[in-house]
């Protein structure tokens, strides 16, 4: 024992001057130069021990550092990162939704708290006296410990970061992404902003993208500090200030939350010369952000929010940016993530499908991919098929995530009639998209609407309803129409399974043949849709006594569709149906058993006999668009209380028999556009109907309609209470696929119509207005509306040998802004035009024209001159083609153009010339016109130098 006191003593002398590495190398000279079994003894039962014991006593303060550098690298990656669904999804919804990334942020908080636990222990420990540090050798050996234990654990956590690095880097490579990041970062620089929003839909990926401007802020010094907390649907100030103040390293030593608020203000405005972000992640509605202690100068604030409402409106936010679904590239990114598990050509064929069933949402790409990573094709075959058939039972995690994150902004809507139309939008989305028109007449007829008496009411219901439910994320635009929207096929799929969950809806929409539920589960059903499904006939009869819409949309029309006269006789409390694509020779009787029905919609169909419609005396909606028919019947006149009669695009449509439509005398909107022409002249006695039958409609407030000669106009029908209008007059019109503008109207007059009629009301407010040989109009501006068109988008003038100027002063100085909308103008075969204004004109006139077609105008010497040149900040496009004698584009007119005003069309990028044989130069002045005008430049010794252009033109 004597010996091993020595030895014992020994190692202590040494373990407090030398390294554990000479400690280990004493322990093994003990083994080999003492009796074995004595030192093998010694070394497992004393000596390791004190060894370890000793290396964390001494070697405490480089492990304390060692581990306050690990942590600040773990504090920069958690920070960034990237999966949307770790805050989007994850922390909103703990309980529902569990994935890698949740447990990831939950393991570094936690880590990262012991380490601050560690840490201001150490600080506390420098405060007491070297005596008491020496007395407490246990509690360093502790912390010691604890520190290198803390370093261990943030290496492991670090490495399971990377793959989810891969997500981080391929999501922000995405053109729009990088895009976005950079104009933020722009607007961060930009003084005029303190307050700035990124809003989208659920899991698009506003985390990941604004923990990577905090990344970048930093990196690049925009700002000194940058603070990120997370908000959710339930806020908690406490928890928002505590996270802010850790990322400022400040103590809130206060308990209320006002205290704390103080304090966090102090910090964040005590030095004007640094920059400080603060990022609010995940606002669900209007936060006091006084009470969290953020004032509104001094740092610079950026908000994410699934509402773009709760930004602009309730939050102030001065500048927002929205995020869309990743385009079809989000294959690439679902490729990374998937691993090395896609080397089967039979399991890549199916992953693209399931890539593409996700849509292009972040959240669901992630998230699917983890899930199915190293699967089996049947693994990836049941995915897909839950994917697009979703179960409202047994859906696996991947669902959950999903569904949970969207279902989450569904409860958050802000009243019952907001979620009722939302999901009543994704019961009506066909094709990808939702048309306006077709919505409003079904939510109409089913009273969708409280407090809602007229169409136009409905009408602005149903686009204010739309536009706060874009704003939530929950809709998006269609692309390059105004007249539909759609839905991410995600949040449809979740918006049905919810419809079937709470409102007993029937959707089928797959391929094959039609299989009717049992008789009880009708008994229960509200509505019914039927998409594209081979379907050439009804039962007998459908006991649906509960039910209030049909919608059936067959997939083939060809041949008759045969619907028995009994089959609506179970169905009396029916008031939409909706019969799409088929071919009905006639209608069942048990029709006029639907009293309370209010729309019908036979749209896209073949039709034989359709007088029974006559029966429906509560009918209030009518449409047959797109559906082949020769005669309306005589008996529609019959509808008294009908409101709405779309027959547009009914194109062998030749009889509308006369006094019906005048009977409609609660006609709120009439369309026959690209439909019946063969209208009659008034006062001649004939079976068809004349135009003068819409003087009887007094509640008339839409119109669209096709007249190829303008005598067959009455002459006092007056439209001063059209809304919106879309007038054809003259022969020289097509009617067009799409048509932007609510308010529209072609014209083309001879002598014998004078202008003075009810024709000059649709000038005020006109939205798009072409013109075709006016006989007796010399001037657009000032003859035809003294108001110079203020809300005027697209004018196109044509075939007009009277006006030399499309605005002519007369010698009188033009002190209003004319054509302040004007986007689109365009000028063709006007052959005595001398130019677009013959006086100056104030510098707002035609500011926002994007794009300029000029063709055939024969005595145009010049397009614009320098003064309207210079309002041209947004023309995109100017073509101008066989105009023989125009010698320059622009004129400079006396005391225009300095040299400092040289660059014109800042946004023009592209530019087509064609048949302007005298054209000499881009700019020139009055005086360079003296040219002989005889004179033709040939072909290639033009010399065209244009260094007013940017470099961007084509």
């Amino acid at each position: 024992m004597a010996i091993v006191s020595v030895v014992v003593a020994i190692i202590v002398v040494i373990a407090a001057v030398v390294s554990e590495e000479i400690i280990k190398y004493i322990g093994q000279w003990l083994i080999e130069n003492m009796v074995k079994p004595v030192g093998q003894l010694l070394i497992e039962k004393l000596v390791k021990p004190i060894g370890q014991w000793l290396g964390y006593l001494f070697h405490y303060s480089s492990n304390i550092e060692n581990m306050k550098e690990q942590v600040k690298k773990l504090r920069d990656v958690r920070e960034r990162v990237p999966l949307p669904h770790s805050v989007e999804a994850g922390t909103r919804n703990i309980e529902e939704i569990e994935t890698d990334v949740n447990k990831w942020l939950e393991n570094a908080d936690l880590i990262m708290g012991k380490a601050k636990e560690v840490i201001e222990d150490e600080e506390k420990s420098k405060m007491r006296s070297s005596y008491a540090i020496c007395l407490n050798l246990k509690h360093r050996h502790q912390q010691s410990k604890k520190a290198k234990k803390i370093v261990q654990d943030i290496n492991e956590v670090l490495e399971n970061w990377r793959s989810d690095k891969v997500f981080h880097m391929d999501y922000l490579n995405f053109g729009s992404r990088m895009l976005t990041v950079k104009r933020l970062m722009v607007a961060l620089g930009d003084a005029n902003f303190n307050m700035i929003g990124v809003w989208g839909m659920p899991g698009v990926g506003k985390t990941t993208l604004v923990r990577e401007v905090a990344r970048q802020v930093k990196e690049e010094k925009l700002f000194d500090e940058v603070a990120i907390a997370t908000v959710t649907q339930s806020p908690n100030l406490i928890k928002i200030q505590g996270e802010i103040a850790d990322k400022l390293d400040l103590k809130l030593d206060k308990e209320t939350s006002s205290g704390r608020a103080d304090l966090l203000r102090v910090r964040l405005t005590k030095d004007i010369e640094k920059k400080i972000l603060v990022i609010l992640d995940d606002i669900w509605e209007k936060l006091d952000l006084n009470e969290i202690g953020i004032p509104r100068t001094g740092c610079k604030v950026v908000l994410t929010s699934r509402n773009r409402d709760v930004l602009s409106s309730e939050m102030g936010t001065q500048k927002d940016f929205g995020l869309e679904v990743l385009p079809k590239g989000a294959w690439c990114l679902f490729e990374k993530l998937s691993g090395d598990s896609l080397v089967d050509s039979n399991l890549r064929s199916k992953a693209i499908e399931v890539s593409t069933a996700c849509a292009g949402l972040p959240l669901a790409l992630v998230t699917v991919a983890k899930a199915l990573k190293n699967k089996c094709l049947f693994e990836w075959e049941d995915a897909l098929q839950k994917l697009r058939r979703p179960a409202t039972r047994n859906q696996k995690r991947m669902q959950e995530v999903i569904y949970s994150a969207i279902k989450l902004s569904y409860n958050h809507l802000e009243s019952p009639e907001l979620k009722s139309f939302f999901l009543f939008c994704a019961q009506n989305q066909v094709f990808s998209s939702i048309d306006y028109q077709d919505l409003l007449k079904k939510c109409f007829g089913l009273r969708l609407f409280h407090g809602i008496s007229t169409l136009e009411e409905a009408r602005n219901r149903t686009y204010t309803l739309v536009r706060s439910l874009k704003d939530s994320g929950l809709l998006l635009d269609a692309p390059d129409t105004d007249h539909r929207f759609r839905m991410h096929d995600l949040t449809h799929d979740v918006a049905l399974l919810i419809s079937y969950e709470t409102q007993n809806v029937l959707i089928m929409r797959d391929e094959g043949l039609v299989e009717w539920p049992d008789e009880d589960d009708m008994k229960m059903c509200t509505s019914i849709f039927v998409y594209k499904r081979d379907i050439h006939e009804f039962p007998d009869r459908l006991e649906c006594p509960e039910l209030s819409c049909l919608n059936v949309h067959a997939k083939d029309r060809e041949g008759s569709f045969k619907i028995l006269d009994t089959f609506f006789k179970g169905m009396r409390k029916l008031k939409v149906l909706d019969l799409t694509y088929m071919g009905l020779s006639s209608l069942p009787s048990s029709l006029k058993l639907l009293t309370n029905l209010q729309t019908l919609c036979l749209d896209q169909c073949v039709l034989g006999d359709i007088a029974m419609i006559g029966e429906l005396k509560n009918l209030e909606i009518l449409s047959l668009i797109h559906s082949e028919f020769k005669q309306l019947p005589r008996e529609i006149g019959f509808l008294t209380h009908l409101r709405m009669l779309d027959l547009s695009n009914c194109k062998k449509l030749q009889v509308i028999p006369a006094n019906v439509l005048s009977r409609l005398i609660l006609l709120e909107e009439l369309y026959v556009g690209n439909s019946f022409t063969q209208w009659e002249v008034e006062g001649l006695n004939n079976e068809r109907a004349s135009l003068a039958e819409v003087k009887h409609l007094s509640r008339l407030s839409t119109l669209e309609v096709q007249i190829p000669d303008v005598n067959m106009m009455p002459k006092d029908l007056l439209f001063e209470k059209l809304k919106r209008y879309k007038i054809f007059i003259g022969d020289v019109w097509d009617w067009p696929d799409k048509h932007e503008g609510s308010r529209i109207l072609m014209l083309k007059l001879n002598t014998c119509f004078q202008l003075d009629s009810g024709i000059k009301m649709l000038f005020n407010g006109i939205e798009d207005l072409c013109l075709d040989e006016l006989n007796g109009v010399k001037s657009i501006v000032h003859q035809l509306d003294m108001k110079g068109f203020q809300q005027l988008k697209r004018l196109h003038v044509q075939n007009n040998a009277e006006i030399k100027y499309i605005i002519h002063s007369r010698g009188l100085v033009i002190d209003d802004v004319v054509f302040p909308a004007l986007k689109i103008f365009s000028l063709k075969n006007m052959i005595n035009l001398e130019g677009i204004c013959d006086a100056q004109l104030p510098l707002t006139s035609f500011r926002d024209i994007r794009i300029m077609k000029v063709e055939h105008c024969e005595k145009l010497k010049f397009l614009f001159s320098s003064s309207i040149a210079k309002g041209l900040s947004q023309l995109q496009e100017l073509e101008i083609k066989e105009c023989n004698i125009m010698r320059a584009i622009v004129v400079k007119e006396d005391g225009e153009l300095e040299d400092g005003d040289m660059i014109l069309f800042p946004e023009l990028w592209h530019l087509k010339l064609q048949v302007v044989p005298k054209l000499t130069s881009f700019l020139s002045t009055q005086n360079s016109f003296i040219i002989d005008a005889e004179k033709v430049i040939p072909k290639g010794e033009l010399d065209f130098h244009m260094p007013i252009l940017h470099e961007q033109v084509h």
